[in-house]
Formats: C-alpha cells, sequence, structure tokens
C-alpha cells in the first residue's frame, strides 16, 4: 500500500452545515456561501455541487480567478439541475482590479466595490462599454470599524450625494465585515452594528430597493438584528466553530489520516527531530508519519500536538491518543507510541490527525492559530476524496 494520506471531505455534512445556518434565518433572508481559497482548501468545485443541490445560489470568492474558475462550474450545474440561466450569483469580495471590469461584465460576476476610486472605474468602464445603467449588479463596502476593506466615512458620504452614479453602477447591496463576532460578549459588535445600519438607512433614502450583508458565520449565531437581507457563512459550513466559547453544533466536515512509513525504538536517555527537543527519561517506542509542515501540520505543533491511534482490533471508535513529540518537519512527523500496546501500530497504518478524536478546532487551539488557517493550510501534495 502506497505511503499516501487519507483526506476526505464530507460533503453531507457541508451541505448539513448551510441548512442549519439557513435555518437560523428568517424566510427571507439570503443564505450565502463562502467559497474562496478553494472552499477553504477542501475544493471548490465539489463543494460548490454540494451547496448547490441543497439551494444556496449565492457564493462568494475573492479574486476574479476563483470567479472565473466557479462561473465554468455553475454553468455546468445550470444544466444539471435545470435551473434559469442567472439564478446562480457570484460576488468577487475584493472587487474588480484595474483591467479586469470588462471580464466581470463578460461573465456576469459582482463586484464588492471597496472605494470610491473602485466604484468610479466600475461606472467609467460601463459606461464607455455601453452597457445599460444599472444592467451590471455591484455591491458596495463600507468600513465599520474592521479597518481593512471598505470606503471611509468620507467617502461613503460623497457618494451618497451622487445618486446617479450609484444607480448607474448597479448598486443594490450595501455590505460590511464584522471583526469580532466570534465573541458575543465584545462591545464592537454593537459599534458596528450601529454604524453599518446608520449607513444603510442613509443608502436606503438614494437606493429604496438596495439590501443589507453584514453577518459572516459567527454573525449569523448573534441573531436576528446581524442577518439584515443576506448572510454570508464561510468557516461554519467546513466545521468549524464560529464562536469558540460554546460548543460547536456544527458537523465536521474534514477528515485526515497519515500513513505510519516506520516504527523505531528509542533508548533511555534518546532524543528525536531538529534541535532535539524532545528528550527521554526512558525507553520509547516511536512512529514516524508522512506528513509534515509542507502538508499543514504546524510548526507550532511540536511537542504539543496530538493524533488518535485507531484500535483496529478492537470496537470502533476505541484506541488511544498519543502526543507528537519532536519538530514537526516538512515532510514527517514523529509521535511517540510508548502506551500503545505493542504490535497495535504497524507501517502503513494510518493515525487520524484531523477527525472524530481530534477536532479542528483543538488543533487550532494548540498550533495558537485559528481554524480558517487550519483547513486553507492543507497542503496540495493530499488526494481529497469525497464521501457525500
Amino acid at each position: 500500500m502506497p505511503f499516501s494520506a487519507d483526506l476526505v471531505v464530507n460533503l453531507n455534512a457541508i451541505a448539513h452545515n448551510w441548512l442549519l445556518m439557513q435555518a437560523k434565518l428568517d424566510r427571507n433572508v439570503d443564505c450565502g456561501a463562502v467559497v474562496k481559497a478553494n472552499a477553504y482548501g477542501l475544493g471548490m468545485t465539489s463543494v460548490v455541487r454540494a451547496l448547490a443541490k441543497v439551494g444556496c445560489r449565492r457564493f462568494y470568492v475573492a479574486n476574479l480567478q476563483e470567479a472565473l474558475v466557479l462561473r465554468e462550474h455553475l454553468n455546468i450545474l445550470v444544466q444539471e439541475f435545470s435551473l434559469l440561466p442567472g439564478a446562480c450569483e457570484i460576488v468577487v469580495l475584493s472587487g474588480c482590479a484595474r483591467g479586469e471590469e470588462l471580464a466581470f461584465i463578460e461573465h456576469r460576476l459582482v463586484p464588492v466595490l471597496i472605494s470610491e476610486e473602485m466604484l468610479g472605474r466600475w461606472l467609467g468602464v460601463l459606461r464607455r462599454a455601453g452597457v445599460r445603467a444599472g444592467s451590471a449588479g455591484s455591491v458596495l463596502k463600507v468600513d465599520t470599524g474592521m479597518g481593512r476593506l471598505g470606503l471611509e466615512p468620507e467617502e461613503f458620504k460623497r457618494l451618497l450625494a451622487d445618486k446617479g452614479a450609484l444607480l448607474d453602477s448597479g448598486v443594490s447591496m450595501l455590505m460590511s465585515h464584522l471583526a469580532c463576532a466570534d465573541d458575543e460578549r465584545s462591545e464592537h459588535n454593537e459599534l458596528q452594528l450601529g454604524a453599518f445600519r446608520e449607513c444603510y438607512e442613509q443608502l436606503k433614502y438614494v437606493l429604496p430597493a438596495c439590501g443589507a450583508s453584514l453577518a459572516n458565520s459567527a454573525g449569523v449565531l448573534l441573531g436576528r438584528r446581524y442577518h439584515f437581507d443576506g448572510v454570508r457563512p464561510g468557516v461554519a459550513l467546513y466545521g468549524g466553530n464560529p464562536q469558540p466559547i460554546k460548543d460547536n453544533m456544527l458537523k465536521p466536515s474534514v477528515s485526515l489520516a497519515l500513513p505510519v512509513i516506520q516504527l523505531r525504538s528509542l533508548p533511555e536517555g534518546g532524543c528525536v527531530g531538529y534541535g532535539a527537543t524532545a528528550r527521554f527519561d526512558r525507553a520509547a517506542r516511536l512512529a514516524i508519519v508522512a506528513g509534515g509542515y509542507a502538508d499543514g501540520l504546524f510548526r507550532s505543533l511540536s511537542n504539543r500536538g496530538e493524533c488518535w491511534v485507531p484500535s483496529g482490533g478492537r470496537s470502533a471508535g476505541e484506541g488511544w491518543r498519543v502526543p507528537i513529540v519532536g519538530r514537526v518537519s516538512m515532510d514527517t512527523t514523529i509521535v511517540d507510541i510508548s502506551s500503545v500496546p505493542e504490535g497495535a501500530v504497524c507501517v502503513g497504518d494510518r493515525l487520524e490527525f484531523i477527525g472524530e478524536h481530534i477536532t479542528l478546532d483543538e488543533i487550532a487551539i494548540k498550533a495558537g492559530t485559528i481554524s480558517y488557517e487550519v483547513l486553507t493550510s492543507l497542503g496540495s501534495r493530499y488526494q481529497r476524496g469525497y464521501t457525500g
């Protein structure tokens, strides 16, 4: 058997998680899906198909390159699911760079206009291309406290005074992004909500039909006041806990099992890995596993992370939790299997690094990061498999 990893994506779990997010919304609120970064590393085309099958019709990506790949795939799905040609919408969160505008128009992509300059450039191209006013849709983004993408307050005020520009630019939605929604106790959530609501009320005087979108995955869980007309769940779809201080209600969508490529016995006083950071005051039995930081197993898991050794001959679900020892290398990771009965682990066996017993959020905490980074770091050397 080849020394290849088993990275399995559960599409049914992703669809379930989207439906769970949707169930928290009023019927008139659209539940989209953030599928940027190759659906957080899990495979955009497969994930989008599973989501479209259960009713998702608005997809958010990061840039034009991702949008073009998605548009090609959605054209196939529209035929497969007998949808109307314009049923599925692609929203590009970083907007359109200079020179990309015509591609957005041609492929029916919706840019998120993040600055006064971008809106002006978008509008200029539309007019020069002879596009009927308002027929090419766009989203307007304001910064309400994230300090990242979006119009500054003065920019927004100037645009409000130019109704023609907003109409001709096809602005159909106002957007902003929450900075602290993962902590429902944060006062920043209410500050941003108030600022966004004020901007939206001002824009509605100019564009009465304009919608609004504020909530990400964690924002959905903050309640109805944050939902407006559309929400944009991302990490929740893939099983990450949007609010880590609470129990995770979402189904895990990914499992990772890595093969053992060597077993070795270490004498008392022995050490392992670069820098000899793990030294043993007893004899130890070790398993060397194919997979390291080039595959998304962070070096910060060195001497901190764990994996699960399934008990092949015992009842399903039983096994042993064992520690990672020494520094995680580029291609290999070492685990201490001294607590596992001799003979229970063989070369070629696969040990769970993400799954039922080692959760995505647990890895994120031990690595000192977030579940988003864990997912998007899963390496290109893994052959993704799909269930559901």
